[in-house]
């Protein structure tokens, strides 16, 4: 069962509304706002693996989000 923490950079000022956006989107568990690079961390919690990539691809597609890097758990 794929886990990842999804860093996320976002447009200046499109943090709220990125993080309320991610935050709706099925398999993530929860979304922070950090200080520093990235602008949001996500916890993702998908299965089976293709699942997973679509809710990556699906972060990476909403408006605001300029880059994402995806770590996942061992």
């Amino acid at each position: 069962m794929p886990k990842a923490f999804i860093m996320i950079d976002v447009v200046p000022g499109q943090e709220g509304a990125v993080q309320n956006a991610v935050a709706k989107v099925a398999g993530v568990k929860m979304v922070h706002q950090v200080t520093g690079v990235p602008d949001l961390i996500a916890f993702v919690d998908a299965e089976p693996y293709e699942e997973f990539a679509v809710v990556l691809s699906t972060i990476r597609q909403l408006s605001g989000v300029l880059d994402t890097d995806s770590h996942l758990v061992l």
